[in-house]
């Protein structure tokens, strides 16, 4: 073999390793309690909004930080400060997914992903079946 082709079999072999490491730490969402657990590492926690408590964004302090409280799958319910500026739907999202690391008191998330509610449902749109 020639040394080009070994130096790109061996490329190859890091990057799919790199990617089946990655999909295999972040696939599995955990509750607060594991992440408290074990603040070194990253952990994906799902939840839902806290409507109980308010949802915390003053872009003149800081334009990258939302505070709010996410309820966990176990029903625990904790802050949460997103590294990011308020998404817009926060307050009618369905369901959360936040990537990040338990701190002091309170889960910091570096990113976030919400599932937001169907505009596609049956409660928004009549099906007309006089056509």
């Amino acid at each position: 073999m020639r040394r080009t082709h070994i130096v790109l079999l061996l490329l190859v072999a890091g990057m799919m390793g790199t990617f089946v490491a990655s999909i295999a730490s972040t696939s599995r969402s955990v509750d607060f309690a594991t992440a408290f657990a074990d603040p070194e590492t990253e952990y994906k926690v799902s939840g839902t909004l806290a409507v109980d408590y308010p949802v915390e964004y003053d872009p003149q302090v800081n334009t990258g930080l939302t505070k709010f409280h996410l309820t966990d799958k176990s029903g625990k319910v904790c802050e949460v400060w997103l590294e990011k500026a308020k998404p817009t739907g926060l307050e009618r999202s369905e369901s959360i997914d936040l990537y990040g690391k338990a701190k002091e008191g309170y889960f910091r998330a570096t990113e976030m992903l919400m599932k937001c509610p169907s505009k596609y449902n049956e409660q928004n749109h009549l099906l007309d079946t006089d056509a």
